[in-house]
């Protein structure tokens, strides 16, 4: 696994605000573009999309209101971000497999 130090710093209310939500929207657009990619393909909503984008909203959320708080007391915010990266198989996709299962009755 290989981590990386994204976010690091301290930052005004304001610098800590356009650095995460900038982030999150970026996130956002992720996730509709690739709901959207479902819908034209197979006619149906990327669920996981979906959920993933009703938790990011959330966050953004979270974050306006610190950055609110930080804001009121008068505060610096001090983010620290890192992203874990790690390699895994790729699951063999359903279309494929079930095709496989057709070829394979037809070689018997």
């Amino acid at each position: 696994m290989t981590t990386i130090n994204l976010i690091m710093g301290d930052y005004t209310p304001m610098e800590a605000k356009e650095v995460l939500l900038k982030v999150v929207e970026s996130k956002i657009n992720f996730h509709k573009i690739r709901n959207l990619s479902a819908y034209v393909h197979f006619g149906k909503a990327d669920a996981d999309s979906e959920t993933r984008i009703k938790e990011l909203k959330e966050a953004r959320e979270q974050i306006i209101a610190l950055v609110q708080k930080a804001i009121d007391d008068n505060t610096m915010i001090e983010i620290g971000s890192t992203i874990d990266i790690a390699f895994k198989v790729k699951a063999q996709p359903e279309e494929n497999v079930q095709g496989q299962e057709v070829a394979d009755s037809y070689q018997a």
